[in-house]
């Protein structure tokens, strides 16, 4: 029992594929009404065939006849499907009769009946007839132009399969809200699938650009309904065209980050050299912020005194130097900028300014004797760094004072001319290390202790003549006497002064 309810299943399914099931049989209700003031003329098979004009509809939607001179069944149930291939009919262009019926009379703003009369007639061209025309009598009459109407159906069934065209950019930057114009000028016949961030507004296309996925489709706008034809056996094929068939095309954006870099330069330099050798463009913190002043992210500078801002949509930005680096006073420049799809890269030079420090020295003499202090003009002054580098050369002026400016870092003030009977004084350090600092630094020398400027005439030593005079040996011991005690009160008065 078992093996024969398998076998009868398996049978089942086996012929399942070559089943057809007709969905609809004889569900629908067809029926038309005449118009006895128009007349069509249909020329085939060598003669002209005239028939009152027949709006047909079928459930109440409208139809039109696809086989000419073939009769129709007025006012009774026909069978309905979505595959012409149900009916008798099969070398027919589907997608182009779905078109001009779907264009035809009842399609939006073609209400005039004449708009029926011009898609059954190019419908009955489709269907093979040689020529169609229009009148207002059976015989003779007048010929009734429909051309506006036919041309008007055929120039929206001829751009159906026109997509929409854009002038798309290579790439658009994140965040972007774009604006495109469709040149077909058809794109109010198309949707959206699958992106909420595209919109249709009449004939433009607004998106906002994502860093991924900005993929879309523009499909022709669907109402839920279908092609549809009515078959009956002895009778003509009928059909009702309230949307044709799907047509759709793909679209992809290329999108993009932009990015805003702070170059930090040195203010006096104009350039990375800085204006002390302590000084240093690494180091120093920005801010970037919104619009609306809201900290987005912060970074230091590199050792080339740069930052980069990046992965960054389109929008407004804020740049401010939070904290500077060494040598250097903060910034109180705030950088305004805009980062978009034509605007992807922005470079923001930030010339920073050097800690300095004015320095005033006073020189002068203390005169202990006058009980009283006086200015010394004309002394030179040489200022060196930590290094032993010479920086400048200063002189004090009548009043014994010298003003100059030292950028940050630390250096050696030395004296290094003085008036006779002066003194000179001590090295003296000097560290700029905060901006706007005054140094006021007082100098004192004095005058030589005297010993120190007794000056001694010079001394010359007694002369020995080289050749003694020819004398007697009596002679020759007293010369040598008198010699002995000359030296011996020289060295003696050496030596007690």
């Amino acid at each position: 029992m078992k093996k024969r309810v398998l076998f009868v299943l398996l049978t089942i399914m086996l012929i399942l594929p070559f089943i057809k099931v007709k969905a609809g049989s004889m569900d629908s209700y067809v029926d038309w009404t005449l118009d006895r003031s128009v007349f069509a003329h249909q020329y085939r098979n060598g003669s002209d065939h005239i028939t009152n004009l027949a709006m047909m509809t079928t459930n109440g939607v409208t139809s039109y006849c696809i086989e000419p001179g073939i009769t129709a069944d007025k006012a009774s149930y026909y069978s309905s499907t979505t595959n012409i291939y149900d009916t008798k009919l099969s070398n027919v262009n589907t997608k182009k009769l779905s078109l001009i019926g779907y264009y035809g009379y009842g399609y939006e703003g073609h209400n005039a009946k004449e708009y029926y009369m011009a898609a059954q007639d190019l419908i009955w061209r489709e269907a093979g007839v040689e020529n169609v025309w229009w009148t207002d009598a059976k015989e003779g009459g007048n010929i009734l132009n429909i051309d506006y109407y036919k041309n008007e159906i055929l120039r929206l069934v001829n751009s159906y399969e026109v997509a929409p065209s854009f002038n798309f950019k290579k790439e658009y930057m994140v965040g972007d809200e774009i604006t495109l114009l469709d040149s077909n000028n058809v794109l109010n016949g198309y949707e959206v699938v699958g992106n909420d961030d595209v919109k249709i507004e009449n004939n433009q296309l607004k998106i906002i650009v994502k860093d991924a996925n900005n993929n879309f489709i523009l499909r022709r706008k669907q109402n839920g309904k279908n092609t549809k034809f009515y078959y009956k056996d002895g009778y003509q094929t009928i059909g009702s065209f309230e949307f044709p068939y799907d047509f759709q095309k793909s679209y992809n954006i290329n999108s993009f980050y932009g990015k805003i870099i702070i170059d930090k330069l040195d203010d006096e330099t104009k350039s990375k050299e800085t204006s002390s050798k302590d000084a240093s463009l690494e180091g120093a913190t920005y801010g970037l912020y919104d619009k609306d002043d809201n900290l987005i992210k912060t970074d230091k500078t590199d050792e080339n005194g740069m930052i980069t801002f990046d992965n960054l949509s389109e929008n407004n930005y804020r740049i401010k130097e939070i904290s500077p680096s060494v040598g250097y006073t903060k910034s109180l420049t705030t950088f305004s900028t805009y980062l978009g799809t034509n605007n992807k890269e922005v470079v923001l030079k930030s010339y920073e300014k050097i800690i300095k420090n004015k320095i005033y020295v006073t020189k002068v003499l203390d005169d202990e004797e006058n009980k009283m202090c006086t200015p010394e003009e004309g002394i030179i002054f040489h200022v060196y760094d930590d290094e032993d580098n010479f920086i400048m050369e200063v002189i004090t002026d009548k009043d014994g004072n010298v003003s100059f400016e030292l950028p940050y870092g630390k250096y050696i003030l030395k004296q290094i001319s003085t008036n006779p009977g002066i003194d000179k004084v001590k090295d003296r350090i000097i560290e700029v290390k905060e901006d706007g600092a005054t140094q006021n630094i007082a100098l004192v020398n004095h005058h030589l202790p005297e010993e120190q400027l007794v000056t001694h005439e010079e001394e010359i030593p007694p002369v020995f003549p080289t050749i003694l005079p020819n004398t007697g040996k009596k002679d020759i011991i007293i010369i040598t006497l008198l010699l002995s005690l000359s030296i011996i009160g020289y060295l003696y008065e050496k030596k007690h002064i």
